[in-house]
């Protein structure tokens, strides 16, 4: 056992629902260096998708209502989310962390069970009017239904927050937003990248990815889900304007309306999903990542400048605790300004071992050092109570 498994023998580690992988989930995957032994509770999971998690993963009652419904459905249950977290059973556990996006921080917990919220970011649909019903049919419709709804979600939302004990923040931008809506302080816990990123890779790995997916000689790059925030539009009207070519690696329900957008350009490639191993090939192989939507924390252009790979992004949210101007990328505001850049964009003017070493600010180790410094620091002011 490790120090954090001797000071809290049995913890629980609350997520949001696991049915598609993201930033959230690597920090929690994380995190299981750290607790090995955790037991997971998410409102609904795709053991297909997380074949890395052996852990005890405990379900709500949502997961067999999402195994009898159409997938198209699982978005708009939100609703029920209060009950699903609320019916979660922590008996028996010494630390409950609930790492969200979203209203995992709602559970109950006991009086002498501490409660960390792992915050990143306060709920993007609630707080920050974010639908993504783009790509549906009935989306004013849904649009209408999602306000109504909100409306009862944020009072819920805002009365849960007297429910956690401890609070961190994935950035400094996160940080602020947690204390507006919630009125409480945090911590800001970067997360990191895992150390085969930074790894020299083979040429000829990186050249049967090449031919696999018959990618040319000079491309840009987007590693992302295929949803409205994303503002993958603008990088793909940006690139048809600078006569770029552009390869979008990433599925989601944006994605018909991103090629209507494209209009069969043969510039922009709709490559779907790849693996975490062909991503990091992808990484070297592109002259430029591009990354227009407002992240709180953004952990693919870290993945990217751990390559040497310079990183253009919106000049706004975490990404601007990451990426150091004129030194790993630059920022944009508009449209245009992405235009204005890459028409401009002469890779040699960015130094290799410099973005690394921007890069290397970030690391999973550097992340998981911290996490265990302030659990520690937790127990000491949890022993003292």
């Amino acid at each position: 056992m490790n120090d954090l498994e001797n000071l809290f023998p049995k913890v629980a580690i609350v997520a949001d629902q696991m049915n598609g992988f993201g930033g959230a989930d690597r920090e929690l995957i994380s995190m299981l260096k750290l607790f090995p032994n955790a037991e997971i509770f998410t409102i609904t999971f795709n053991k297909k998708i997380y074949p890395q998690i052996t852990n005890k993963v405990h379900t709500s009652f949502l997961q067999k209502w999402l195994e009898r419904l159409p997938k198209s459905l699982a978005r708009h249950l939100k609703v029920f989310t209060p009950w699903a977290y609320e019916s979660f059973n922590f008996d028996g556990f010494d630390l409950v962390i609930s790492i969200s996006a979203g209203p995992a921080k709602g559970i109950i917990t006991g009086i002498d069970q501490p409660h960390i919220a792992m915050t990143m970011t306060p709920p993007r649909s609630l707080w920050d009017k974010e639908s993504n019903f783009r790509a549906l049919k009935l989306s004013k419709m849904y649009l209408a239904i999602s306000e109504t709804i909100n409306v009862f979600m944020r009072i819920w939302d805002t009365n849960i927050a007297k429910r956690v004990d401890y609070w961190t923040a994935n950035s400094k931008y996160i940080q602020k937003k947690i204390k507006r809506t919630y009125g409480v302080d945090s911590t800001v816990i970067y997360p990191g990248i895992e150390e085969r990123y930074f790894e020299t890779r083979k040429q000829s790995q990186i050249n049967e990815v090449k031919e696999k997916y018959s990618l040319p000689d000079d491309f840009i790059l987007i590693v992302s889900r295929l949803y409205d925030y994303k503002k993958i539009d603008w990088a793909i009207r940006a690139c048809i304007r600078a006569s770029k070519k552009l390869v979008i690696v990433g599925e989601g329900p944006d994605r018909k309306y991103l090629e209507k957008v494209a209009d069969k350009n043969p510039n922009i490639i709709f490559q779907g999903y790849v693996s975490d191993d062909e991503a990091i090939s992808l990484f070297r192989l592109a002259s430029l990542l591009l990354f227009c939507g407002l992240e709180d924390f953004g952990i693919v252009p870290v993945e990217a400048m751990a390559a040497g790979t310079p990183v253009f992004a919106l000049k706004e949210g975490g990404l601007l605790e990451t990426v150091k101007e004129h030194i790993s990328g630059e920022f944009f505001k508009t449209e245009q300004e992405l235009c204005n850049l890459l028409k401009d964009f002469d890779k040699r003017r960015y130094n290799r071992e410099a973005i690394i070493k921007q890069a290397r600010n970030f690391t999973e180790a550097k992340f998981l050092n911290n996490l265990e410094k302030y659990i520690t620091q937790i127990y000491e002011k949890e022993t003292k109570k």
